[in-house]
């Protein structure tokens, strides 16, 4: 009955070209022509104000489908005091933080690893270590070890293990704005193909990469750049003959997507949160508009909102059939190729 009924509701509108659409919006412009509002995204790619079911593209998006759409709310931890951040880290898991960063700024003893994860069911939740030494990680993996549990980890390092993600793509290093996506997708797919080639065992490090990008305000490219990245990263793995996954894909903000303004950057905050997990982030940073604990539990927040009051992580893939971003990640894949 409901299908019945939504098919009547649409073949209530009658169809229309491009063509027509295209003199439509020229009335409504006063007599421009749309094409005056072409994005030049840089000398290759140029993205026209709209697009119809006219513009169809070649590209089979049925990949992306199997993407594990719940992703990992995300936060970095400055590790200085192990006893304060472990408080600190207990109270922020209560209030919906599930994979923080923990970063280590000296070498720590066996006793104050212990410290830090006191009480922290690591077994729950998605533990995440960055920027580490060859020492802080034979201790961690001798606590972890120790404990006997079933722990999520992830180190950011260049080895593969067989219990973590760990052999990170930093692709962060090779954003330069709106201008240059194309190139810093090339970038990206090149250092996978290096990973992977100087591999001992190429299937295991592709199964352990986790590739690290940045997100900016330029919302429908970031859905498309994430896209595009992971439809090449499958053509990679396709043609060195290796198991078919999508990459393990880690999300913060450009260091330049906030202004002065607190409130306005909350508003810019929420559309960069959603733009990247709309393209398939696995685990996301929103970066606080501040570092006091209000704008920190404000961050979180976004992520939770955009859980369980939009519904994000229930979907995969939820830009797939818009005309508009099927052109552009088309037009992102042509770039690399």
């Amino acid at each position: 009955m409901a299908k019945s009924i939504t098919q009547d509701i649409l073949n209530a509108f009658p169809t229309s070209s491009k063509a027509e659409w295209e003199e439509k919006a020229s009335k409504d412009l006063k007599g421009k022509s749309p094409s005056e509002l072409t994005w030049e995204i840089s000398e290759e790619i140029r993205q026209s104000a709209f697009y119809t079911a006219e513009d169809e593209t070649t590209i089979d998006v049925s990949p992306l489908k199997q993407h594990q759409p719940d992703w990992q709310i995300g936060e970095l931890y400055m590790i200085e005091d192990v006893k304060k951040s472990n408080k600190q880290l207990l109270a922020d898991l209560m209030h919906g933080l599930n994979a923080p960063v923990l970063q280590f700024s000296n070498e720590l003893g066996s006793a104050d690893i212990t410290a830090l994860f006191n009480e922290i069911g690591l077994e729950y939740i998605f533990t995440h270590f960055t920027a580490m030494s060859e020492k802080q990680l034979a201790q961690v993996n001798e606590y972890i070890a120790k404990r006997n549990a079933a722990t999520k980890l992830y180190f950011e390092s260049g080895k593969a293990f067989n219990a973590a993600k760990s052999v990170l793509i930093d692709v962060q290093k090779h954003y330069n704005g709106i201008s240059h996506v194309g190139d810093e997708l090339k970038a990206a797919l090149s250092l996978v193909e290096e990973v992977l080639k100087s591999a001992d065992n190429p299937a295991i490090a592709a199964s352990q990469i986790q590739c690290k990008f940045f997100v900016d305000n330029a919302y429908l490219l970031n859905i498309a750049k994430l896209r595009a990245f992971k439809l090449l990263y499958i053509q990679l793995l396709d043609e060195l003959n290796l198991p078919v996954s999508l990459p393990f894909m880690k999300v913060e903000f450009t260091p330049s997507a906030y202004g002065e303004d607190e409130q306005d950057n909350l508003i810019r905050a929420t559309g960069m949160a959603m733009s990247a997990v709309m393209g398939g982030a696995d685990h996301l940073i929103v970066r606080p508009t501040s570092e006091t604990s209000r704008a920190k539990r404000l961050a979180r927040n976004i992520q939770l909102i955009l859980k369980h009051e939009s519904g994000l992580h229930k979907v995969a893939d939820p830009a797939a059939g818009s005309y508009y971003i099927e052109s552009l990640t088309q037009k992102l894949i042509n770039s690399v190729k």
